[in-house]
């Protein structure tokens, strides 16, 4: 099961940290981890090149599956789309529950 957790402190968000695998199909045919994957790097790609600086970005295939981003400086832009993010991975976890968990803190 993929896991999100997400950080938050007064309404804004802190950190996210997507990890593990959904194991919803063979190897190379995993739907679900092909979406979250799709999305996050996406995010990523959008962050690293619209807010540089103002949030650590981590993408990690090995040993563990592991994309974590955490905010160094909050502004409106970066809480723009990392709250677009989580739209997205929360319309995934509606669909698919049995693959991905969303936890909120």
């Amino acid at each position: 099961m993929i896991q999100v957790l997400v950080e938050s402190k007064t309404n804004l968000i802190q950190s996210i940290t997507i990890t593990g695998h959904a194991n919803s199909g063979p190897d190379g045919q995993d739907l679900v981890c092909a979406a979250v994957s799709s999305i996050a790097t996406g995010a990523l790609n959008a962050l690293d090149q619209m807010t540089a600086h103002q949030a650590s970005l981590v993408y990690q295939e090995k040993p563990e599956a592991k994309i974590q981003i955490t905010v160094s400086k909050n502004t409106s832009e970066l809480q723009f789309l990392l709250k677009m993010l989580m739209i997205q991975l929360k319309t995934l976890e509606h669909t698919q529950k049995k693959y991905i968990q969303i936890q909120e803190v």
